[in-house]
């Protein structure tokens, strides 16, 4: 199996060229952003991740009944770890989700691949590198210093200074490097993936395009694993497996609406609620990356 040869991974590409060229052109107000953002999120960006239940060997009442206790009480001892040691439950998000991202561009059954870590730490780490002092407010208000909450829609032209281009092109320059090493015969497909996500995390404001690139370059990814996984190794169709994650989807996505409706909104603390969703959903697909992956590497399409 290989996503980079992937058609999805073309369309990918043609994706990201036409939202680069439509900003470039239009802009996007607030408005728009909010609606293109809840838009994705509603589509890919929650589904993806409501649908570990349908993985588990215990499908009767008991084994659901268990799979629930294991996936809240995970999110239980999460939250407990926000509440007393929340600089420690920070860094713990951000190394699962460096893990996590990575996994799903390079669909490695490892924990330690390199260039997955790396790409993990590029999607989320260039738009911090970007935004910095909004990044940084908002992390301090996830450990509960200050209370940030100003969402920014403004589309300006960033002014880079020299450690925020260092950085950048440290961080891409290792990653190229482990890439060539290890993928030199899609290095270009990389490359240009690389470009890509990093000219349009310039040009958009932190959440915004942070929230794209999540259901683009990743929420996609998955859901394209695990239909793969599904037809191939379940042995169910397409529209099987979309009517098997259309319950939890739903309840997803009511809670994110009641959430949204009822509750005033806070940055800080809907990723932390993220983070919550997150650990437990990372453990499930990391299992199902290394538990499968090698089954069906040989005779599935790439396409």
């Amino acid at each position: 199996m290989n996503y980079i040869n992937s058609k999805w991974f073309k369309v990918q590409i043609i994706f990201q060229i036409i939202f680069i060229g439509l900003f470039l052109l239009f802009g996007f107000s607030a408005n728009y952003q909010l609606i293109f953002a809840l838009t994705l999120l509603c589509i890919v960006g929650i589904p993806h991740g409501a649908n570990d239940h349908i993985y588990i060997n215990d499908k009767t009442k008991i084994g659901i009944l268990k799979f629930l206790a294991y996936y809240l009480g995970i999110s239980f001892l999460y939250i407990i770890l926000w509440y007393l040691m929340p600089l420690l439950a920070l860094i713990l998000f951000f190394i699962i989700s460096f893990h996590h991202f990575g996994q799903s561009n390079f669909e490695n059954d490892k924990i330690w691949y390199l260039p997955s870590i790396l790409w993990g730490i590029i999607l989320l780490a260039f738009p911090v590198i970007l935004h910095f002092k909004e990044a940084i407010l908002i992390f301090k208000s996830m450990i509960g210093i200050g209370d940030f909450n100003q969402l920014i829609y403004q589309v300006t032209i960033i002014k880079l200074e020299i450690w925020q281009i260092s950085s950048i092109f440290i961080l891409s320059s290792v990653y190229l490097y482990f890439i060539y090493k290890n993928k030199k015969e899609y290095f270009f497909d990389y490359l240009l993936q690389l470009i890509l996500i990093t000219v349009w995390y310039v040009m958009t404001p932190l959440l915004f395009g942070f929230i794209v690139i999540f259901c683009l370059w990743h929420s996609l990814q998955s859901i394209r694993y695990q239909t793969i996984y599904f037809k191939y190794y379940i042995k169910k169709s397409n529209f099987y497996f979309f009517k098997e994650i259309l319950p939890f989807s739903l309840i997803a996505l009511s809670g994110f609406a009641i959430y949204t409706q009822f509750l005033p909104f806070k940055i800080a603390q809907s990723f932390i609620l993220l983070s919550l969703i997150t650990l437990p959903h990372v453990i499930m697909m990391n299992s199902l990356y290394k538990k499968n992956i090698t089954r069906f590497k040989s005779n599935i399409p790439l396409n």
